[in-house]
Formats: C-alpha cells, structure tokens, sequence
C-alpha cells in the first residue's frame, strides 16, 4: 500500500495517520481554509503533482466542486498549477503556505480596520428610526453572555469612566480573564480604581500589573462568589453566575447601583489594604463592629439576589 493511499483513505490510514491529519485540517480551519480545501491542499503536500481528475477521484469529490476548489487555493497562494494537458497541481511547501495564510489574514484584518472610519462615518449620516415609545428615564439590562461580550463592556466602562471603578470579586473569578485584557483595561482607566478581592499567595499573580495600594483584601468567607464591576454612580457589571460559563448583567438602574454601591463602600471601609499586616488586637476591638456589619451585608446581598436568579436555563428575571 502506498503512502497516497494510506494518506487518503480513512480506512486505511485511521490508526496511524487519521488523528494527526484531523488535527491539521481543525486547525487550518482557522486559517481560512473550508474542510476540502485543506483536504486537498493536504493531499497535494505528500502525493506531490496530480491532475483534477486524480485529485477528484482520489478523495471522492466531485469533478467540478475540485476545480472550483482547487481555484481558490491558487488565489490563495498555496497551490499552483503546471501547464500541460491536462494541467497538473502541486502545493506550495507546507511551512511557506502557513506565512501565506497567516498574511492573507493580515490583509483582510487590515482592510477591515481600514473601513471602520468609513461605516462610522455614513452611519451618522443616517437619521434615527421612529419608535412607538420613548425610553428616556427608563433602566436598562442587558444580558452578556461569554468572555468576549463581557470584555467589550468592561472596555467601555473603564474608558467612559469619569470619577471611580470599584470592583468587587474573588481572585479565582479573575484568573477566568487572566489571558484576556481585563487587567489592562482596568490599570488604563483613567478613574481612582478601588479593588475588593481575596489575595491569596496562590493567586495574586493575577494582579501583578496593578497598584497594590489601590487593592483591598475581601474575606474568602465574603465573597459568596459575589461579583460586579461599578462605574461612577451610574453602571453595574453584575456577574450572576461566575463558577460556569461567564454571563454577566449590565445595568444603569439607579437602585441597583446604589445597592451595590453602598455594599461596595460598606465592606471597603473596614478592609485592609493587601499591603498591610493584620493586627490581632485591632481585630479583636473591631469584632462586635464587625457583626452588625455583617447584617447590613446581608440585607443588600439578599435584595440583589432577589433581582436575578439563574437556571440550566438561562437567566431569569423575577
């Protein structure tokens, strides 16, 4: 048996080739290639020149879908084709395809960035559409669901930002955006930032880019997996359900923020910075303090749960 065939047939080469090869095809996915164009493209790489014919034959697709395929791996760059009758086609070395790839991408990324002033600017162009009521005064929710859509949000809250961020989470519910830019938006934003979180050795590599003296140790018994994001006195970033995939509400509701403002401050004035030693005596002499504040907490933090609850679902609204 033939390496082209071993190479070609799922059959034949399952055990010993099939899982690699799939491997490959997902990942130039990525890159802009359809299944049988990697397919294709793929095949050419180890058989070396073969018609269209062959080519069709060989991996059972159709003789015209192949020639339609095989011209869009010319126009991509990693194929080409040998003059003759009938024209022959061979692949471009597998190491100089990728940067060919991964340039194409460039270019269409860049293309795309060239025409955002472009929307933008025939988009204010365009008069605003009539609507049966006016919501002016009225609050708003919306829901985000995923990483992505919660990072465009917090963008948008940390740069608008004209007075404070105070962000309220513990250090696990921050590794979930380690690899993202939320550490970044947060040390670029132009307002005092006030953080509330557990820092343990473990995690505060987490905040390793951020001041120190702009960071308050949260209690690991306090954090409830409680997490909310407030900008100025008027927006919360609530997430509702941090230990699973990230879904998160936004909200301008003035009762709301306020709610969670008060929390906020409530539990900020009798923290200590993560920079500061704990003194047994203080907290000895704060203890009693320390229990009625512990009832506040609860008042605000049983509202709050009352305004959203969620299921396998979803979220809902009571």
């Amino acid at each position: 048996m033939t390496i082209e065939k071993t190479f070609l047939e799922k059959t034949s080469y399952q055990d010993e080739y099939f899982e690699s090869i799939e491997k490959i095809n997902k990942i130039f996915l990525q890159y802009g290639l359809t299944p049988n164009q990697s397919k294709i493209y793929l095949h050419l790489t180890k058989s070396s020149e073969k018609t269209a014919s062959e080519i069709s034959k060989t991996l059972k697709i159709p003789r015209t879908e192949t020639y339609h395929l095989l011209n869009s791996l010319e126009e991509k760059g990693i194929i080409y084709s040998i003059f003759g009758k009938p024209y022959r086609f061979n692949a471009v070395p597998i190491d100089d395809a990728i940067n060919v790839l991964i340039s194409n991408e460039k270019k269409r990324i860049s293309e795309l960035e060239s025409k955002k002033k472009t929307i933008l600017s025939i988009w204010k162009t365009l008069p605003e559409f009539g609507s049966n009521f006016n919501d002016a005064g009225e609050n708003k929710f919306q829901i985000l669901q995923g990483k992505n859509s919660i990072l465009v949000k917090v963008e948008q809250m940390t740069k608008t930002a004209q007075f404070s961020i105070q962000l309220l989470g513990s250090e696990a519910n921050f590794i979930k955006f380690y690899h993202t830019d939320l550490i970044e938006f947060l040390k670029n934003t132009k307002a005092h930032l006030e953080i509330l979180t557990t820092f343990s050795e473990k995690g505060n590599y987490v905040f390793e880019e951020l001041t120190l003296n702009n960071i308050k140790r949260l209690n690991e018994n306090q954090n409830d997996n409680f997490s909310f994001i407030i900008k100025d006195d008027s927006q919360v970033l609530f997430f509702i359900n941090p230990n699973s995939s990230p879904i998160a509400i936004w909200t301008d509701s003035k009762s709301f923020v306020t709610t969670l403002k008060a929390l906020f401050k409530l539990i900020w004035k009798r923290s200590k910075y993560v920079l500061e030693n704990d003194d047994a005596t203080e907290i000895k002499n704060q203890y009693e303090h320390r229990l009625r504040e512990i009832e506040q907490e609860k008042l605000i933090l049983d509202y709050c749960k009352k305004k959203f609850f969620t299921d396998k679902g979803g979220v809902k609204f009571e």
